[in-house]
């Protein structure tokens, strides 16, 4: 339809202009700047959280000027803006040498904890490598050395008793294998090791019950009684309690893993849609009668934070109507009604705000925008038309379409829902909403539906 064409058109320059990141002439090309004015840039770039061209610029400023006293502020500014860029491995590189370079400049705690959270969020769930999270202990641990003591050497530690019950989960996670590979002797050992390494996690008492039965496995029943007492004497609080399978436990784990934050990523979306049953009233007593209809949608959107995003939706929805309408004679007086039925077709385009309560795989948010609306009655406004064109295979070819009566309409809408990142990349929403049409002579009208979002992030 080319009204709903040039009705998109507009939007999606929109979109594109608001989301486009611009684009400059590529700055290690550029000559005559100083390592000051390569330094303001990348500062500049960094308040914008344009990270990506801050880090450009601050490898440029190193290359050209290596001795420079901006050099090592600029390293460090490199290894952040890596960081907040998501580039992880160029970041934990950056960092090394800003470590290895500088070892008495005043930013070496602040480096240490970056470094530190740059692997505590890339360290996996018990049950998976846990490289990260021993170089996030280690790291942790350089940063307790240079910084004893202060509100973030507090904060540090209770991250790294949060990762080292992490490691003793996986030791719980390693010795449950065994168990169910019957291999109690490896069981045994490992939950022995385990708890000597482990003794002050919330996990260690999961330790001592799983080597009671590695050892009543193995017909130790004495040895058995013994484990039972000690977890008694230092766990009091979980003695005589039924442990927490460690499934659970790791599951927690992996449902965190799974969430890597949506600020800064791109995202498209399909979306089966629903709309209720509406009665629309009009001057003289007429009426329609819309039935439930479904449709469905598709949208592409920028997560500015992990709390706001940007979406442009394109929807449409058939619905199938009865309309009761008033007739008049020439004077304007009443002389009945008639009645007429058909499929009403529906496609709205919009551009819509997102803000989601939580930073987090899982949480609800609230939703808002504007749009514009297409409206297809499907009855006929005239006789049908044709159309004809040379096909260089088939020769001539010739057919009809019919006119019908269409009209747009500006809407606005808002809807509140949930939204789960289930595993990386992949994402549900789901939500119920409102979308009012101003029609005219008929009054702005609310139309009320739901939506379920199925989401690719990258």
């Amino acid at each position: 339809m080319p009204k709903a064409r040039r009705t998109l058109a507009p939007w999606v320059a929109l979109l594109l202009l608001l989301l486009s990141p611009g684009c400059s002439e590529k700055l290690s090309k550029q000559t005559g700047l100083t390592d000051a004015d390569l330094f303001a840039r990348g500062q500049q770039q960094a308040e914008r959280k344009k990270y990506g061209a801050a880090a450009e610029a601050f490898q440029v400023l190193l290359e050209r000027f290596p001795s420079s006293p901006l050099a090592a502020r600029a390293q460090f500014g490199l290894a952040t803006n890596r960081m907040a860029n998501k580039d992880e491995f160029e970041a934990e590189v950056a960092f090394d040498d800003f470590l290895r370079l500088y070892p008495a400049d005043p930013k070496v705690p602040d480096a240490l904890l970056m470094k530190g959270d740059l692997f505590y969020r890339q360290a996996l769930a018990p049950g998976r490598d846990q490289g990260k999270t021993r170089e996030a202990i280690k790291t942790y641990a350089l940063f307790l050395e240079r910084e004893p003591g202060t509100p973030r050497a507090r904060e540090v530690s209770g991250k790294i008793l949060e990762l080292r019950n992490r490691l003793a989960l996986h030791e719980a996670t390693v010795v449950q294998h065994y168990l169910t590979r019957k291999k109690y002797e490896s069981a045994e050992a490992r939950a022995r090791w385990a708890i000597a390494t482990y003794p002050d996690v919330p996990v260690a008492p999961t330790h001592f019950a799983l080597l009671v039965q590695s050892l009543e496995k193995q017909g130790k029943k004495d040895d058995a009684e013994i484990a039972r007492k000690t977890l008694a004497e230092n766990y009091p609080d979980a003695a005589g309690k039924k442990p927490v399978a460690v499934s659970s436990l790791a599951g927690a784990y992996k449902m965190r893993e799974s969430y890597r934050g949506r600020r800064g990523r791109y995202e498209i979306t399909l979306q089966p849609r629903y709309v209720a049953s509406k009665e629309i009233g009009a001057d003289g007593g007429s009426k329609l009668e819309l039935d439930p209809g479904l449709g469905f949608g598709v949208g592409f959107g920028y997560n500015f934070t992990n709390k706001l995003a940007l979406h442009l939706d394109g929807s449409w929805t058939r619905s199938e109507y009865q309309a009761k309408i008033t007739t008049t004679d020439s004077g304007g007086i009443s002389t009945g009604t008639t009645t007429a039925g058909g499929t009403l077709d529906t496609a709205t385009v919009a551009l819509n705000l997102s803000y989601y309560f939580l930073d987090g795989p899982l949480t609800p948010f609230l939703m808002g925008g504007i749009g514009w609306t297409f409206l297809d009655s499907n009855i006929p406004s005239g006789p049908p038309e044709g159309v004809c064109w040379w096909d260089p295979w088939y020769g001539n070819v010739c057919t009809f379409y019919q006119n019908t009566y269409t009209k747009n309409y500006f809407s606005y809408n808002l809807g509140l829902g949930a939204r789960w990142d289930v595993f990386p990349g992949f994402f549900l929403r789901g939500s119920v909403g409102w979308q009012w049409v101003d029609l005219g002579r008929a009054g702005t009208t609310d139309f009320m539906g739901g939506r379920l979002d199925l989401g690719y992030m990258f």
